[in-house]
């Protein structure tokens, strides 16, 4: 005597819904990890735009001829930045010879006021 099937046993019930339980948590764990790339990125961004922005202010503020020991300043985001001037490196102007003068610069970069983000030291010339 044969048996027509009418439909789907159990036993394949649940394997359909395990292997799509699977393909699941396989979409919405690489969604996630994606997601988390991306805040990672979007950060890393805000930090060495306002690194930047500081190195810029330094600049400028060097090139003038107005060198400070600190200095300091802010970017959008909550990100914060302090740079101290070192020291001054190169030959200097005891001769007749107008040299250009180097800066040793120490630049740390906040997020609301928290450990630094991203410490640099660079050096930095006046013209």
């Amino acid at each position: 005597m044969k048996y027509a099937q009418q439909g789907f046993s159990l036993i394949e019930i649940v394997i359909a819904f395990t292997i799509l339980a699977m393909a699941t948590v396989v979409v919405v764990n690489v969604v996630t990890q994606s997601s988390m790339r991306a805040n990672k990125v979007n950060e890393y961004l805000a930090v060495m735009n306002t690194l930047e922005s500081a190195v810029a202010i330094l600049r400028h503020e060097i090139s003038r001829q107005k060198v400070k020991p600190q200095y300091q300043g802010s970017y959008g985001g909550g990100y914060d930045w302090v740079a101290k001037v070192l020291n001054k490196v190169g030959p200097g102007t005891k001769s007749k010879k107008k040299f250009i003068n180097l800066y040793r610069v120490r630049i740390q970069v906040f997020h609301q006021q928290s450990e630094p983000r991203l410490a640099l030291t660079t050096i930095i010339a006046d013209r």
